[in-house]
């Protein structure tokens, strides 16, 4: 019986119970045709589009599975609860990847896939207010701004209804920490204010972005993030929903709010640029960091305990999660391509991935 236990154990420890749900971006109407015509037209963007068009025809017969509740945030990777929201939480990548579609082709199909599967999630799910868990709904909310056209008047209400519903749940949290969580936290609900037009949450969201730079960025480029877990990917996933937030506002905000996240700069001299120029020489593999070796965050010991790779401490950073951060931040400094160029190696073209593709659109 024990020996049956073991091998159920490694079995879970085998299963990725990472949410991974593609990066994607809200772009306009304007920047969807560009890409469309990207793909018809440079051959380096077909070669990218075409893994992608596959993925998304490969998911078409598939249907939705969506979650009245989403148990993720504090659970080790094993938990049953979450292994089986990782499976619904499937769904969410599978948007994403329908959305970039479109953006291809501009096809109906991909835009009636991702209306079932939006439409099932406003059925089902209850919003908490937990940044960490519903930061993964983000391609519901891209893509209901991009496909608005496919939606009935009730349809529009139902939607409006429960982003508004998470919005405020969102806000209504209590005590969300100054890390990654009021990144995600401050992304999601500036998103939906912009998607939503509700002034209050857009000015919300800038005014908690302010606080945030100023209380956890600091002006040597580090971040409570990385002071608390000691763990620069911990540091990179905390930048990540602050310049996608940063681009969106370019996006969608109003031009005549000067208010420009990726420039702000706390009293102290914190800021985004300084937290993504600390991480550059680890990307370039001039500096290592050793991960979680002095973390003070009791669930990166139990992770580590229960044998997970990525929470061993003294694990080495690896510069190659860091592309996207890079490739998102290159839309605001060209001069960070030179450091995905390092990243990418020789596998560095003008587009080396789908996200730099959308990042391109977006100028």
């Amino acid at each position: 019986m024990k020996h049956y236990l073991y091998l159920v154990f490694l079995l879970l420890l085998s299963i990725c119970a990472e949410a991974q749900v593609r990066q994607t971006l809200l772009l306009t109407a304007p920047q969807q045709r560009e890409v469309t015509i990207l793909v018809k037209t440079n051959p380096e963007v077909q070669a990218l589009w075409k893994p992608v068009e596959q993925e998304a025809k490969q998911y078409l017969s598939d249907q939705p599975r969506p979650r009245r509740v989403i148990y993720y945030e504090g659970l080790l990777d094993t938990n049953p609860d979450r292994i089986q929201t990782t499976e619904s939480l499937k769904d969410l990548d599978k948007v994403a990847v329908w959305l970039s579609a479109w953006y291809g082709t501009q096809e109906a199909v991909y835009a009636n896939k991702i209306k079932g599967y939006l439409l099932a999630w406003v059925d089902t799910y209850q919003p908490t207010g937990n940044p960490i868990n519903e930061n993964k709904l983000e391609p519901l909310v891209y893509s209901y701004q991009v496909l608005k056209k496919y939606f009935s008047k009730e349809e529009k209400r139902q939607v409006d209804q429960w982003l508004t519903k998470l919005a405020e749940a969102e806000m209504a949290f209590p005590r969300i920490p100054e890390n990654n969580w009021k990144a995600k936290h401050i992304k999601l609900v500036g998103t939906i204010g912009l998607v939503l037009q509700k002034p209050q949450y857009v000015a919300y969201a800038q005014e908690q972005f302010k606080t945030y730079i100023d209380r956890a960025l600091y002006a040597d480029g580090t971040s409570r993030d990385l002071i608390e877990r000691d763990a620069l990917s911990y540091h990179v996933s905390g930048l990540d929903p602050l310049l996608i937030y940063a681009l969106t506002v370019e996006q969608l905000g109003d031009k005549q709010d000067h208010f420009r996240p990726f420039t702000y700069q706390s009293p102290e001299g914190g800021s985004i640029q300084k937290s993504i120029d600390y991480v550059v020489p680890y990307a370039r593999k001039e500096k290592v960091h050793k991960e979680w070796v002095n973390t003070k965050v009791e669930l990166d010991r139990q992770r580590a305990k229960a044998g997970l790779e990525h929470y061993q401490p003294g694990r080495l950073y690896e510069p190659e999660s860091s592309v996207d951060l890079f490739t998102l931040a290159s839309y605001f400094h060209p001069h960070y391509r030179d450091v995905v160029r390092v990243l990418r190696k020789e596998g560095f073209k003008e587009y080396d991935s789908w996200l730099s593709v959308l990042v391109e659109a977006c100028r």
